[in-house]
């Protein structure tokens, strides 16, 4: 049996091995002359097609899914992009709460130790500031040997006024308006002050003291401190160089002093007699003390008055307020409050003598000395812990001016608070912002008669305990509502709500956007065809640009033409870019 081959319908290998070359080559001209016919929308369409067919957004990929039908592709569409317009308004309202950046404050602990917080300063301001008893030794050391009976008798008087010379309180100074209180301007205010004041040795009974049901030395631990109620006796501050060596004497650690335990008699108690022989006879001060309680770094404080012959029983109870640091990118004025490394007082000028930290926590105390020195451009440094040395203390006939403005002196204003009234009121307006972590202390008092320790009518007693309500304080925190935490976790729960999608599916999509989007076009010759088409553009105008100088200088002269040359614009094309 012979087999015939047919020749002509078959090929070797060798064959084959020689017409592959030729046709995989034709294969690459066509597919690129194929590619150059593409628009750029066509590209575009492509391509998108390729991400929703590998996308890991739920839904997406049913859009181009060719075993759907149209109708199905139509509905597809429509929910996605619906999805994808529920996630952009639910986002607009997470962008629009974290841009509010309001506060909240919740109870961090409500069992805190008392005892890990100081005991508050306790001042003791009598309302009568000076001892009369001295007034002769003060006429001996103030004025000249033989003054002249004017002068001893302005001198008189002035001294009368300042009995309850406080802060805000200079109104006793008004009367004094026809008195030629200029024979006064060569004594210092603040020594005189300083010399008549009432001593502790004068006030405080002796075996009276007791801390923590321990006696101690009344005087010992009471020292004299300026406040804005004038010159006071404080337990527990930390601000006068007496206090600084209590705190080296008994170390930073363990003074201020803290207490543990609550109630009657487990805190600070003391007893204090007044002497009416220590008043002048002219006198129409009552007999009433001030008690102020207060942060052992401040200053002064709103205080409260007891009456003679009454035993007063001051309940403390203390309230911690600590703040986050995510609250510090936000402006002071909109958190209220500073913390202990930034600058609270740019409108203010501060003495460098006195510590940053005293500073800030007696801002208002601060401005208040800011406006004495812009109203009667002077000062008075037993009320004020920054003086400088520089601003001329208030003379004896400053004291008018003092008096005149009296009524801003004695009022702290709001800076909105004149929308609230109907007649404006004149004050001192103090831009002063809280500690963002502080403890403050809230007070109640409790007053019972007291049985005097003797007949004497002379002598009016006052008995004082200051005392914890509690052994535990509530520890409150202050943080930012919505934080940049929140906003990331609810973007993402909404984000997985309305698209089924992760984080990983916005980073596809972005990769999509930006870099896949700039592979696929170079992998289909885009730029190659881009940089062409830009050259072609740019050779014709330039040619254009050349024609119409030609025609305009080619004799020569120049030729004025009614209308300006317009170049010449590419035609469209079809199989371009």
């Amino acid at each position: 049996m012979v087999w015939h081959t047919n020749v002509k319908n078959s090929k070797t290998p060798q064959m084959e091995s020689l017409l592959t070359p030729k046709k995989i080559s034709t294969e690459k001209q066509l597919e690129a002359e194929q590619q150059e016919e593409k628009t750029l929308m066509d590209l575009l369409r492509l391509y998108w097609q390729q991400y929703c067919e590998k996308s890991t957004i739920h839904g997406v990929r049913y859009i181009y899914d060719p075993s759907l039908r149209s109708i199905e592709r139509l509905i597809w569409s429509a929910l996605v992009i619906t999805c994808v317009t529920l996630t952009c308004i639910a986002y607009g309202m997470l962008a629009e709460r974290y841009s509010a950046q309001k506060l909240q404050t919740v109870v961090e602990n409500s069992q805190y130790p008392v005892y890990q917080i100081p005991f508050p300063a306790v001042g003791v301001c009598p309302n009568n500031h000076i001892n009369w008893n001295r007034f002769e030794a003060a006429k001996a050391t103030f004025l000249p040997p033989n003054a002249d009976h004017n002068v001893v008798e302005v001198f008189t008087s002035f001294v009368g006024s300042m009995e309850s010379l406080a802060f805000g309180q200079f109104d006793s100074f008004a009367e004094m308006d026809d008195v030629n209180l200029e024979l006064l301007d060569g004594i210092d205010i603040t020594n005189l002050t300083q010399f008549m004041t009432i001593r502790c040795e004068d006030i405080f009974v002796k075996g009276n003291c007791y801390w923590r049901r321990v006696p101690f030395d009344c005087c010992s631990m009471f020292v004299v401190e300026k406040t804005e109620h004038g010159y006071c006796f404080v337990f527990n501050s930390i601000l006068s160089k007496a206090s600084q060596q209590l705190k080296e004497k008994h170390g930073a650690k363990f003074y201020p002093f803290h207490n543990s335990k609550a109630g009657q008699g487990s805190g600070l108690g003391f007893q204090i007699k007044m002497d009416n022989s220590m008043k002048r006879n002219e006198s129409k001060l009552d007999d009433t003390i001030t008690i102020l309680i207060k942060r052992p770094e401040k200053l002064s404080n709103n205080g409260y008055t007891i009456s003679a012959g009454t035993e007063t029983y001051v309940i403390i109870r203390p309230e911690i307020t600590e703040s986050s640091k995510d609250i510090r990118p936000l402006k002071k004025e909109q958190r209220n409050c500073f913390f202990e490394d930034e600058n609270a007082l740019q409108s203010y000028n501060v003495s460098p003598v006195v510590e940053r930290d005293l500073i800030l926590n007696n801002c208002v105390n601060v401005c208040h000395e800011e406006h004495l020195r812009k109203y009667c451009n002077c000062t008075l440094p037993q009320f004020f812990l920054n003086t400088d040395a520089s601003v001329e203390t208030c003379r004896a006939s400053q004291f008018r001016c003092l008096a005149k403005h009296n009524d801003i002196f004695s009022y702290d204003k709001r800076l909105e608070e004149d929308a609230y009234f109907s007649s404006a009121k004149p004050g001192m307006t103090c831009s002063c912002l809280i500690p963002c972590n502080i403890i403050e202390y809230y007070t109640s008092l409790t007053t019972l008669p007291l049985t005097a320790p003797t007949n004497s009518t002379e002598e009016q007693y006052y008995k004082v305990d200051v005392h914890y309500q509690s052994e535990v304080v509530i520890k409150y925190r202050t943080s930012l509502e919505f934080t940049s935490i929140d906003l990331i976790a609810n973007f993402g729960g909404i984000f997985g709500l309305c698209l089924g999608a992760s984080m990983v599916s916005a980073v596809e999509l972005l990769y999509y956007l930006t870099v896949g989007l700039a592979l696929y076009l170079y992998d289909n010759n885009y730029y190659r065809i881009l940089k062409q088409h830009i050259r072609d553009l740019r050779m014709k105008w330039i040619s254009g640009i050349k024609e119409t100088l030609n025609e305009e200088y080619g004799n020569g002269t120049s030729v004025k033409r009614k209308t300006s040359f317009v170049p010449k614009r590419p035609q469209p094309r079809n199989n371009k870019w």
